[in-house]
């Protein structure tokens, strides 16, 4: 089996685990499981780093970003441009740790699993987008 075959059976796998909870629940369930507040912060932007954050729910999860990789920049543009039924991976670097986010969409819905957290969780995709677009403009023009 090809390194090839395998990122894709893993892929799948992913997708699977990912989206069989949605699927089997049911309208009203589908409703509650995308019921979170969400908030995207870029706090700090330093020589060869960049600190950020995001809020789900009453939880908080931090990551300083390292120069040697994507920054904040290609994050936005990644996750503000996912197509229906497109899945992508992006890490985020800190020497010597790495952050790696996992996000799905389907329709109007993003399932994301970040980094530093147990369980992935469901949003309105919209609502995800505009989210990260807003706390990228925000950091951009110090608007708290």
């Amino acid at each position: 089996m090809t390194r090839t075959n395998r990122q894709q059976k893993m892929m799948a796998r992913k997708l699977q685990r990912a989206w069989q909870p949605f699927r089997d629940a049911g309208q009203e369930k589908q409703t509650e499981l995308t019921d979170h507040t969400f908030s995207f912060h870029i706090d700090e932007i330093g020589a060869g780093w960049e600190y950020v954050h995001f809020i789900l729910d009453d939880d908080g999860f931090g990551f300083r970003i390292s120069y040697i990789g994507p920054g904040v920049t290609d994050f936005v543009k990644s996750m503000t441009t996912l197509k229906e039924k497109e899945s992508k991976e992006f890490t985020w670097y800190d020497e010597p740790d790495e952050y790696t986010w996992f996000v799905s969409r389907l329709k109007d819905i993003v399932y994301v699993e970040p980094p530093i957290s147990v369980n992935g969780f469901y949003l309105r995709y919209l609502y995800f987008r505009n989210q990260i677009l807003e706390g990228y403009k925000n950091s951009l023009y110090g608007i708290e």
